[in-house]
């Protein structure tokens, strides 16, 4: 009896039909690498993080110094041609509790980039998993399909041999030809649903063109612990989530723009240092303070403190759609796996043996004379269809642990 408390998928299968080296294999992990390293999307996003952590420099409210220099009082007296001169130094700076809501809140958003590279990460590395699995599940089907076309042509071969016999009738040898058509139908079928699987897999991993080729061999084996997972535990995580963490960030952020437009009413500061010469050098020293009036507050300032509020809601709404979407993912990513493990586990227990069992007996049966060709036909339709209902729910089984791996933090499938 096999359970799935360790189970695995096993597939060798080389698309030409022939051994290749180690270089031409593919393996799920190197899928992974290969999309994270090289996904467009992602590599923006990095790139945006670069820029968001050096923002801050260029939002302390520390201007560029102005050097200036002055002369009054000028005469063609040669005796006293100035009255003054002067060279100052001029720096303007915001005040300082608005450069620090404002800094702060760049570092939040800097946090939020990196949560949101982290979940764009375990984003595509389910994306690559479950592409990954739809390789495996096709190169099983054409397998299931292959045993199909042999079903239908060891039918035949017992339809046409009473037929030969005189003990058949020609109905039953046009319906067997019929079933075996089918069966090679099937197989074409199994065939185009492989190539659909592996450009899926070739695209969503940004593998090149001119790498695209139909000697890569798909051969590996796919491990799967069989893992309890209430749906209390997998609900509970929301929180640590990367996405959700984003979200916190940016509402910190907004937080700190807020506080950073109320600050703005307090006023900015200006300073200036005066070296003097009055007719006999640069012998006096000058300085000068200068604060702003925000004068004009129901315009700017209100505006920047009703923009920032704004925004705050806006990510408030943002964080709650967060949230519904995770639940409503996790939920049916739950659910999914749990029904599918049944399947896969009943299968294994009983189906496949007695299906296997019957179709065996029903062709022995037919061949005796003792059943007619309508419940070999229905014998072996159970057959194909539980083995194909057990693939699809072992495609699914995988399917739902790659979609649940966004929100654990744990491998599932390696």
């Amino acid at each position: 009896m096999i359970r799935l408390t360790k189970f695995s998928l096993v597939f060798l299968l080389f698309l030409t039909g022939s051994v290749y080296g180690q270089d031409e294999l593919l393996t799920i992990q190197q899928a992974v690498e290969h999309a994270i390293g090289n996904n467009t999307e992602l590599n923006q996003m990095r790139a945006r993080l670069v820029q968001k952590e050096n923002e801050w420099r260029t939002n302390t409210g520390i201007s560029a110094p102005e050097i200036s220099y002055f002369k009054e009082g000028i005469s063609d007296d040669p005796t006293a041609p100035f009255a003054e001169k002067r060279v100052a130094i001029t720096q303007e700076v915001d005040f300082p509790l608005t450069s620090v809501y404002r800094v702060k809140a760049l570092k939040q958003e800097v946090e939020a980039q990196q949560n949101v590279i982290v979940a764009k990460e375990k984003e595509i590395s389910s994306q690559v998993k479950s592409k990954y699995i739809e390789v495996v599940y096709a190169l099983y089907l054409q397998r299931s399909r292959e045993n199909q076309l042999n079903l239908a042509q060891d039918l035949y071969n017992a339809v046409y041999t009473k037929y030969e016999t005189g003990l058949g009738n020609g109905i039953d040898l046009v319906n067997a030809e019929i079933q075996l058509d089918e069966a090679r139908n099937d197989l074409d079928q199994s065939e185009w649903i492989l190539h659909q699987a592996r450009y899926g897999l070739f695209n969503v991993i940004g593998l090149p063109i001119e790498e695209q080729k139909y000697s890569i061999a798909f051969a590996d084996t796919l491990f799967a612990t069989d893992i309890d997972i209430s749906q209390i535990q997998a609900l509970a995580v929301q929180e640590e989530q990367p996405a959700y963490r984003a979200s916190m960030n940016m509402l910190n952020a907004s937080d700190f723009f807020l506080k950073e437009a109320k600050s703005n009413i307090l006023p900015d500061i200006r300073f200036s240092l005066y070296k003097q010469d009055y007719g006999t050098g640069y012998d006096f020293n000058g300085f000068e303070i200068g604060l702003s009036i925000p004068i004009w507050y129901p315009f700017d300032q209100k505006g920047k403190i009703q923009m920032a509020t704004a925004r705050k809601e806006e990510l408030l709404w943002s964080q709650k759609e967060i949230q519904l979407t995770m639940k409503k993912e996790i939920e049916y990513a739950w659910h999914n796996y749990s029904v599918s493990r049944s399947i896969v586990n009943r299968y294994h227990d009983s189906m496949k043996e007695r299906s296997s069992r019957l179709q065996s007996m029903s062709l022995r049966a037919y061949q005796l004379g003792e059943i007619d060709l309508l419940e070999l036909l229905n014998a072996q339709q159970i057959y194909l269809k539980s083995e194909q209902r057990y693939l699809t729910a072992l495609r699914d089984y995988y399917m739902q642990l790659a979609a649940l791996e966004q929100y654990l933090d744990k491998e599932l499938i390696y």
